[in-house]
Order: C-alpha cells, then structure tokens, then sequence
C-alpha cells in the first residue's frame, strides 16, 4: 500500500513542476481491460509540458471479478498530434503499477501483489467546446500480467 501511494503521490507533484506554463485538463474514465476481462472506472491528469508533449498520470479502480479486485496507477507521456477540425490523435508510453487483492488466499498466505510494467499505446481526442472533450485510449501494458486496455472518457480542460 506503501508504494501505491508513494507512486500516486509522484504523479501528483509531477503535474504541478510547472503548473504556470501548461494547459491542465482532467478526464474521468470508464473502460475494460482484456485480463481477466474486468470493467474500470478512474481519473486521469494531463499537463502540457510543451504544445505537442504531455503528462499524464492516471489511477483506475476494476471491478471484481473472481475474487481479484484491482487498483491500476499509470504515468504516460503523450505526443499531440492536432488535425483537422477538432480531433487530436497521440501515441502514449509509460510506466505502470497494477495492484489486485484477493477476497481470499490465495495459497501463499497473501492477499494481493502488485506487477510493475510499462505501457505503449495510442488515443484519439474530440474537442466539443474549448473547454470539453471526448477521449479513447487504448494500451497494452507489458508486465507478469500482460493485457490490453480501451478506455473512453469525458475531459474538462482548466
């Protein structure tokens, strides 16, 4: 638990390093990821370093499914690529911290265990206003417990 927080502590002091120069948003999320096929839910940061590079940390809560509940902390770095109209594509990559608890033990006298990874993977971006947009993102994580992730989500730019 120690290193859940520590790492979501990170990402936190890592959106506001300088907070004066970038455009900040906020996306709240839903979405599924392959292994074990579980649905999530969650929030993700962006802060524009540059015009075109951001950050972007994110914590998903899944759902249970067989007895596994899971806590996902990801911190990617995106590169915008504005097109015509109001969409945005970019590809990502990052690190990642997948934490799962069993509901029971599993054998070895622990209830949980946390994989670390890293993330590649890309989204599209709708702008419907100046301050609103619409997000998917999709992801593979490589780690012990390699899986795929699609995520849609509803952002507010600040």
């Amino acid at each position: 638990m120690k290193k859940v927080l520590f790492v979501f502590m990170f990402a936190l002091l890592a959106i506001g390093v300088q907070a004066q120069q970038g455009e900040k948003s906020g996306v709240l999320q839903a979405g599924y990821q392959s292994d074990p096929g579980r649905l999530m839910i969650g929030a993700e940061g962006r802060y524009n370093i540059t015009n075109n590079i951001r950050i972007a940390p994110d914590v998903m809560f899944l759902f249970p499914k067989n007895k596994v509940t899971g806590l996902d902390i990801n911190v990617n770095a995106h590169y915008v690529f504005p097109l015509e109209g109001n969409v945005s594509v970019f590809p990502l990559a990052g690190l990642a911290m997948l934490n799962n608890r069993y509901s029971g033990s599993n054998g070895s006298g622990s209830n949980g265990f946390t994989n670390w990874g890293f993330n590649l993977g890309g989204g599209l971006e709708y702008n419907l206003s100046s301050n609103t947009f619409l997000n998917l993102e999709m992801k593979y994580t490589f780690s012990d417990a390699d899986h795929f992730t699609v995520g849609f989500g509803y952002g507010v730019k600040f």
